[in-house]
């Protein structure tokens, strides 16, 4: 066991997404998810933990600057609460040291990348090496957190409660690594309703919720298929009816919620225009209208300069493939 370790972690981006929690605290998602991990050497949150010989409040960091953190706050006290019997070191004041090398809250999935390399630099310092209890304490800072963990194909089984909750890999990054994500970034500003919020009104008032979960259970089935046969053309068509249906459900909710603007929407639109004469890329959205449209090194070329030829694209991130959380100190 050490008393300090820095980790890295790559954002994902889920093909299958969950949109919706059974239990909010533990973060136990209503369905499973299927994500890619983007590649940590052009997206990436780097954290370093110290657990000090003091007592007192913790001491967190974000990007050069203290800061009182209610999100990493809640994080410390629920893994206390699960390790703190077996790792009584852990009563002991924390500091925390993170940065990220891309915008947070605008649909990035800059918290499953932070809160995995959380974990795993804590996992670190506490002798913790099976990925699977690494993906159950990222869990507890943010469900997406749990696929970063793994490089590759990533499966979060949703499970029913803290333990059976956690994330698997499907394949690895050598299965299929000629995939590329390429992140159109057309808004960088905060987005107005956060994940959690957005969750919580969806399925709290969305009258779709229940088609879609219903849905999901066949859409994973056939997007597993589609990975394990590199199948692109299923696995594009897939991505996107279930990003469409998603954000159909935030819509459906009372108040709407818009994470979509309208060059998301042009982006759409200019990514079925070009797949007429057969599948070129496929989009996905999270909760902001950053598009992630992902495609085959082939097609890598014509997919960015479609997308650099929308009014409103700033600029793009192209990342490959990843292979997972990892210390580097």
């Amino acid at each position: 066991m050490t008393r300090k370790s820095t980790a890295i972690s790559a954002p994902n981006i889920a093909l299958l997404k969950y949109w919706g929690k059974k239990d909010d605290l533990l973060k136990i998602a209503l369905n499973d998810s299927i994500s890619i991990t983007l590649d940590e050497n052009v997206l990436r949150s780097k954290t370093t933990i110290e657990i000090l010989d003091s007592f007192g409040a913790d001491e967190i960091g974000l990007n050069g600057k203290k800061v009182n953190d209610e999100k990493i706050n809640e994080w410390l006290m629920l893994v206390r609460k699960r390790l703190l019997k077996k790792y009584p070191v852990l009563k002991n004041k924390i500091k925390i040291e993170s940065e990220n090398n891309f915008p947070t809250s605008t649909g990035i999935a800059s918290s499953a990348s932070g809160f995995c390399a959380l974990a795993t630099a804590l996992c670190a310092c506490l002798g913790i090496e099976k990925r699977e209890e690494m993906s159950r304490i990222a869990r507890l800072g943010s469900g997406s957190a749990s696929r970063s963990v793994y490089g590759g194909f990533v499966q979060w089984k949703a499970g029913t409660n803290t333990e059976n909750s956690f994330a698997v890999q499907i394949k690895p990054k050598e299965h299929w690594d000629d995939i590329y994500d390429v992140i159109a970034v057309v808004d960088e500003g905060i987005k107005k309703v956060s994940s959690k919020d957005g969750m919580e009104k969806t399925v709290r008032s969305s009258r779709l919720m229940h088609c879609r979960l219903a849905e999901i259970k066949k859409r994973r089935v056939r997007m597993l298929r589609a990975i394990g046969k590199r199948d692109f053309d299923s696995l594009a068509i897939e991505m996107m009816r279930d990003s469409n249906q998603m954000h159909a459900t935030m819509l459906d909710s009372w108040p709407p919620i818009f994470y979509m603007n309208d060059v998301s929407r042009e982006i759409v639109y200019s990514v079925h225009e070009t797949n007429l004469n057969g599948i070129v890329a496929g989009y996905t959205f999270d909760a902001g209208p950053n598009a992630h449209v992902i495609c085959q090194k082939k097609n890598l070329e014509k997919v960015k300069g479609m997308l650099l030829g929308i009014k409103g694209v700033s600029r793009l991130i192209v990342s490959g493939v990843g292979n997972g959380s990892k210390v580097v100190k």
